[in-house]
């Protein structure tokens, strides 16, 4: 396996993917999720690793009051990383974390399992540096989801697999999968969901934008649904997160995406 070649690629990548552009926090409830899931779990000081972190954008927020490192297999996005104030080093995550046992409070594995060969090395070594009863976070997409089952079961290309459309993905999961997969490395699992579901389909949520008369229509329904108390100049964009995520809540073995937060109790 050449892994400059592997290393290139993703070089590469990191400059097509910007998560910060545009409303992105609300097209992918992902960074909601793992920013919403650390808040409720940590209320002081803790100490978080984000295990692929990109270019920093989805742990930055905890980088002012928290020390938070980070591990990208990408130089460039080691920069922007460290720019938003991340202790972030160039790793690659097919070998052992540069880090003792039991240094964290917070791991974070967010879209990054199906981009390795050997995903279940990555999961113990966030284990092993996990303080005991801390929290790891992942993040997946899944294989299972309603678009993939109804274009295999028609027979059209599926893009969420087949290349080139998937250039970046080489291992998948499934619910059942990543929890026995999970419970092999001895993470207790305490939460998991469906999230992506708007990956689904996008038509309904357009449908609606237009019958209530594009975004003033929906600003008039936030506002009278919230009391008043929200404004916001996305509101097409709002309302189709939170259906979504109710959505994902609902039907996880469908959603695109799926979010699981889990302890190290297990010795």
């Amino acid at each position: 396996m050449n892994r400059q070649g592997y290393k290139d690629f993703y070089e590469f990548a990191s400059s097509e993917y910007s998560p910060e552009r545009g409303e992105q926090y609300y097209r992918h409830d992902q960074f909601f999720n793992v920013r919403s899931l650390i808040s409720k779990s940590y209320e002081k000081e803790c100490t978080i690793l984000d295990v692929g972190c990109g270019n920093g954008y989805q742990i930055a927020p905890f980088a002012e009051s928290n020390k938070v490192y980070g591990l990208d297999i990408s130089e460039a996005n080691i920069e922007k990383a460290v720019a938003r104030g991340i202790k972030a080093q160039l790793h690659d995550l097919e070998e052992p974390i540069p880090f003792e046992d039991n240094f964290f409070d917070v791991v974070v594995c967010s879209e990054v399992l199906e981009h390795l060969f050997f995903p279940e090395n990555t999961i113990k070594e966030c284990y092993r540096v996990l303080r005991q009863s801390g929290l790891f976070i992942v993040t997946i997409p899944n294989l299972y989801c309603l678009r993939n089952r109804i274009s295999m079961l028609t027979g059209r290309n599926c893009k969420f697999v087949e290349y080139p459309m998937n250039r970046q993905h080489i291992r998948f999961f499934s619910l059942d999968g990543m929890i026995s997969i999970l419970d092999k490395t001895r993470f207790e699992i305490e939460y998991f969901r469906g999230q992506e579901f708007t990956m689904n389909f996008n038509w309904p949520f357009k449908l609606i934008w237009y019958l209530h008369g594009g975004n003033k229509g929906l600003k008039r329904i936030i506002r009278v649904t919230t009391l008043g108390r929200k404004v916001t100049e996305i509101p097409g964009l709002i309302v189709q997160f939170y259906f979504t995520r109710f959505l994902g809540w609902l039907f996880p073995r469908l959603s695109p995406g799926l979010v699981f937060a889990c302890r190290k109790y297990k010795i």
